[in-house]
């Protein structure tokens, strides 16, 4: 296998990375795919995913509504 794996980001991980609250990191994890692996409670989601949400989640200044 040449390709790597997802690197799968928890909520704590993604919060530290991204500098967000809890909150806001929770409701990025509600909007994109998540990873549960069976006998964790603990979910996970893709580096990927959260990029590209965040890519689809910015707009120029003169594309956001008052």
């Amino acid at each position: 296998m040449t390709d790597r794996l997802p690197e799968l980001l928890d909520c704590k991980a993604l919060r530290a990375e991204l500098g967000f609250t809890r909150a806001a990191a929770e409701a990025i994890m509600r909007q994109i795919p998540i990873v549960q692996i069976d006998g964790l409670r603990k979910v996970y989601v893709r580096r990927e995913a959260v990029r590209a949400y965040i890519e689809s989640r910015t707009f120029s200044k003169d594309q956001v509504s008052a």
